[in-house]
């Protein structure tokens, strides 16, 4: 697998334009037409070949945990060493939904400079705005990705790793009568990024490491992980998430996409062995769009709309007592 992976790594094709595109992020929502490379069910190595020249969309990336080296060693690299390691650095899964309904992804991380063996752009599509998504409202907000999103200061993020804003959080479960009965709960939790530095900070402590942020946790945005429903027994299956929108009322009114979108695979199983493959997202929102949405709701209570394809699954309405413990 790790030779699969590396392979990813090296060429250097371009994505219908004279240099790669270096930030992936910007093709959540684009059409794409799926080239001659396996794409695998979702969570799998399970190959499949049959949507090759197909037109699907993008739902969502999954970053590469690839261990960032200090700047002082990139220095000491040749430039086409350097340049390889930090192409890698940008991979991601790439998760794509085609018109039928299936969804498959890349099956390993594709870097920026590999995207155009995988995709290519529908004809007509930029990177500079978005398509409509189904399911969204009418009124389709301006590409997030392509946002300015501005970040802690310095003292928010050293009070921040000094435990500050540790309780900004919020966990909301469907307590609805038919969720109830499942194996696992549909649930959404909301997260502030003082939440999200103290509680690295904090985790990182116990294992006596030193925890450094990265840029974008430092970013002023509102991070939510959404769950899916999942039953008693395999035959009742699970729901798997691939899109979290904010909204200001139930009918759409002014909706905003997530900047960040990642899959969180999860397997469950029964006493007897058997498995599902599900998959929770955690995506994020600018704090400037929350406010937008805010703003155009009735009382101030927007709501998280959690989509399975084009399935409105979940609408989870945030209260004023939810947002006061956020610290919104």
């Amino acid at each position: 697998m790790k030779k699969t992976i590396l392979m990813l790594f090296v060429a250097a094709p371009c994505f219908g334009q004279q240099q790669p595109i270096q930030d992936l992020k910007l093709l959540i929502g684009k059409q794409v037409v799926v080239q001659r490379m396996p794409m695998c069910q979702p969570g799998t190595y399970t190959v499949v070949l049959a949507y090759a020249g197909k037109q699907a969309q993008v739902l969502s990336l999954k970053p590469y945990n690839m261990t960032r080296l200090p700047e002082t060693t990139l220095n000491r690299m040749a430039p086409a060493a350097r340049a390889m390691i930090e192409d890698a650095q940008k991979s991601a899964t790439i998760l794509v939904q085609f018109e039928d309904g299936t969804q498959l992804d890349s099956c390993a991380p594709v870097s920026p400079s590999k995207l155009a063996d995988w995709f290519e752009l529908v004809p007509g599509q930029t990177l500079e705005t978005a398509p409509a998504t189904p399911g969204s409202s009418a009124t389709t907000p301006a590409n997030p990705s392509t946002q300015s999103i501005n970040s802690l200061s310095d003292d928010e993020v050293k009070q921040a790793l000094g435990g500050k804003g540790k309780g900004h959080w919020v966990w909301i479960e469907d307590m609805g009568l038919m969720a109830a009965q499942g194996n696992q709960v549909p649930q959404i939790t909301l997260y502030m990024p003082d939440a999200v530095l103290a509680i690295g900070a904090g985790s990182a402590k116990k294992q006596f490491i030193k925890y450094e942020p990265t840029e974008e946790e430092k970013k002023k945005s509102l991070m939510i992980v959404a769950y899916g429903f999942a039953g008693e027994t395999i035959t009742e299956g699970c729901t798997s998430i691939t899109r979290v929108v904010l909204s200001s009322d139930p009918a759409g009114g002014v909706v905003q996409e997530a900047y960040l979108s990642e899959p969180l695979g999860q397997v469950w199983r029964n006493n007897f062995g058997a498995t599902n493959d599900c998959q929770a997202l955690r995506t994020k929102f600018s704090l400037d769009d929350v406010q937008k949405v805010r703003a155009a709701a009735p009382n101030g209570e927007f709501f998280v709309a959690v989509f399975s394809g084009t399935i409105n699954t979940k609408m989870y309405k945030i209260k004023k007592k939810h947002q006061s413990k956020l610290g919104l």
